[in-house]
């Protein structure tokens, strides 16, 4: 028994250790999160039974090891019922804390009892000194891995010099989407199915998803007849190619799934045409490369939002469980360190756009502005 308590004790630092610091929106990480809770509750059911002998038996420090576990553990399996969500956080670094302190004080006697920590209360002192230490290391680790290095990897940097032109911009004239900036991070298209999913979104934001139902985001696509009328016009003008310089930032579903390569009115009654700036537009823009507007940002398509918006229930319930669970991850996929520190940088991605030969057919022209305002 006490061989498993130890042994589930050693997988719980080390699976919390990577939770920690290195959370990501994938399979691997979710199935690791549900074996933390598995194991957590395992430890749970092994030591809370004998927790009073092992008050009696074991040394005074192993003692005071297993009562900090053995809150810790409550704490964390309550946690498994409540999720960890942002007003709960206090909650969630109580139950890292308790567990922390518990495993250092039960390693260091369990070391204790096979002579690691030496003969004499100096070299104990020495020793312990030694593992509180490597301990705050650790977290420290993960704390920077978390937060420091995540917000640094994560920030909106002009570049020195700008494109001399525009066909130096976005993946230039050889892009599936030029003359706008805009990228997707795998080079790709990505299906216009994904952009038409906010109403996923409304689980858990339901007033935000209000809020923008009825904004001009919303209402950005075909949607709204001033621009239909624009698109039309200037498909007329310039052609189907330089009308792809405003889809960039109005029409996502259509542009980025490749269906934007047809004239407006093959397009101008599908859904797709209607879907607008969706909730999963801007929240899924990995990188805003400078603050030249023109669509300057790249997307990614995270695969996992496919269990988010799946029609099978059993699957959106183990989705949004994970996610109450541990939030980080769809925190980190949705929602990006710019987009509240450096949210005008972040929007000026889409409000400022200048025009020029591959859209106009005669010159650099500076289009509407509002960043720089």
């Amino acid at each position: 028994m006490e061989r498993w308590r130890l042994r589930s004790l050693l997988a719980l630092s080390a699976s919390a250790v990577y939770l920690y610091g290195f959370p990501s929106a994938t399979i691997t990480f979710g199935i690791l999160v549900l074996l933390h809770v598995a194991v957590g509750i395992l430890l749970t059911v092994l030591l809370l039974p004998v927790l009073f002998r092992l008050l009696q038996v074991d040394a005074p420090l192993a003692r005071v090891g297993w009562i900090f576990l053995a809150v810790g553990a409550v704490l964390g399996v309550a946690l498994i019922f409540v999720g960890t969500l942002n007003r709960l956080k206090p909650w969630l670094y109580a139950h890292i804390a308790l567990c922390v302190i518990g495993a250092l004080f039960v390693a260091t006697a369990w070391l204790a009892s096979r002579g690691f920590m030496g003969t004499n209360a100096g070299q104990r002192v020495f020793r312990f000194a030694g593992l509180v230490l490597a301990t705050a290391a650790i977290a420290a680790g993960g704390w920077w891995s978390r937060e420091v290095a995540w917000r640094n990897a994560n920030r909106i940097v002009n570049p020195q010099m700008p494109a001399a032109s525009m066909d130096g911009e976005g993946d230039g004239p050889q892009g599936k989407f030029f003359p706008s900036s805009a990228q997707t991070k795998h080079k790709g298209y990505i299906p216009a199915k994904y952009f038409m999913q906010s109403d996923a979104c409304q689980r858990c934001h339901a007033d935000i998803y209000k809020q923008w139902y009825s904004s001009a985001h919303h209402f950005s696509s075909f949607n709204n007849q001033w621009y239909r009328k624009s698109i039309e016009y200037m498909q007329d003008v310039a052609g189907v190619r330089a009308s792809k310089w405003c889809a960039g930032c109005h029409d996502p579903a259509l542009l980025f799934s490749g269906l934007f390569d047809k004239p407006i009115n093959e397009l101008v009654d599908r859904p797709e045409a209607k879907a607008g700036l969706s909730c999963l537009m801007c929240h899924s823009i990995v990188q805003v490369k400078s603050t030249m507007g023109q669509g300057d940002f790249v997307l990614e398509y995270p695969k996992l939002h496919e269990l988010a918006a799946s029609d099978n229930p059993m699957v959106r319930t183990l989705h949004d469980f994970l996610v109450r669970l541990n939030p980080e991850p769809h925190r980190r996929t949705f929602l990006k360190p710019v987009m509240r520190t450096q949210t005008a940088e972040f929007c000026a991605s889409c409000d400022k756009v200048h025009l020029d030969v591959p859209v106009n057919h005669y010159l650099w022209v500076r289009g509407f502005i509002q960043y720089d305002n």
